[in-house]
């Protein structure tokens, strides 16, 4: 008996038997599903640790300096329990569906990679006079530096999990690479957006192809690696390089972090991508779109169901 749409797109079974059209929307419902309820119970896991740390976050009273930014970072965590829970126990899938296999000392090549573009992204700035090189700080709190690596790694690891791991490896095997790519990247850059909405226009035009740009070159490492190892360490160490070693607003929030490497905006431009950070830069925008160029031009052709060969 041919079951009804409504069966089809239910997000709590694992039927795959439908038109593909219905299984993306039923992927994407749970997508969002998971994102909502992991929002809200790591917002409560979150309020119930700052209570029994003795505050009072329902009334204002919080933990001075960057505890607050850090448990923030921390709650990705929940994100990334309920994902897997959702694979193993609703879908059935091991932990290897998401991209955990493979050798993870390919970690270590993505978080070089980042290294690698984040310097030429602001050499170039610097060149171009839109951002100042400003010392070293000698005054590091290794403690700190230590927390924020924690932190990113589980934030960085934890949209490569949603986004690539669930959402990308579900839907490539149904519909083309293109628009498992285009969806899943869309869904990637949608949570990003409300930081964008304060940023005039220009700079949120910017922004959202960034976005874009940066997400379909960590979803092409996904396929060409088959795991999310690569993935995780460019996102991560990105991250984490602009905002603690750097010292500089990521997607729009500015660093509480004193950097280890200084710089500093002029002023306020499209080179440097103003408040924002160089996230709206299109200094950003030329570097990974000739590094996504470099990459599709390599591997074009090479792209198949299982990944690129």
């Amino acid at each position: 008996m041919k079951k009804g749409i409504i069966y089809n797109l239910n997000p709590f079974n694992n039927e795959t038997n439908m038109s593909s059209a219905e299984y993306v929307i039923k992927k994407l419902l749970a997508f969002i599903l998971i994102y909502v309820f992991s929002a809200v119970l790591g917002e409560g896991v979150i309020i119930g640790i700052l209570y029994g740390m003795g505050y009072d976050p329902l009334h204002g009273i919080m933990p001075a300096g960057e505890i607050s930014e850090l448990l923030l970072y921390y709650g990705f965590l929940v994100f990334s329990l309920v994902t897997l829970l959702y694979c193993r126990f609703v879908e059935k899938k091991n932990i290897k569906f998401v991209g955990f296999s493979g050798n993870p000392i390919q970690y270590l090549t993505g978080a070089l990679v980042a290294t690698i573009l984040l310097f030429i992204i602001l050499g170039i700035g610097c060149l171009c006079g839109s951002i100042s090189f400003c010392g070293f700080n000698t005054n590091v709190n290794i403690k700190s530096i230590l927390l924020w690596v924690l932190a990113f790694g589980i934030q960085g690891a934890t949209e490569e999990i949603m986004c690539r791991g669930f959402l990308l490896n579900s839907l490539k095997n149904r519909i083309s690479i293109p628009l498992a790519i285009l969806i899943s990247s869309t869904a990637f850059v949608f949570p990003h957006l409300s930081s964008l909405i304060e940023a005039d226009l220009v700079y949120a035009v910017v922004g959202i192809v960034n976005l874009y740009l940066v997400s379909i070159t960590f979803s092409i490492l996904v396929l060409w690696r088959s795991n999310i190892w690569i993935a995780c360490g460019l996102h991560s160490a990105w991250n984490f390089i602009l905002y603690v070693i750097m010292g500089l607003s990521l997607s729009g929030s500015e660093s509480v972090s004193k950097g280890v490497v200084l710089f500093s905006v002029k002023d306020t431009s499209i080179l440097n991508g103003a408040d924002y950070g160089i996230e709206a830069s299109v200094i950003t925008t030329v570097v990974l779109g000739m590094l996504l160029f470099v990459m599709v031009k390599g591997w074009k052709g090479r792209i198949g169901k299982d990944g690129i060969s």
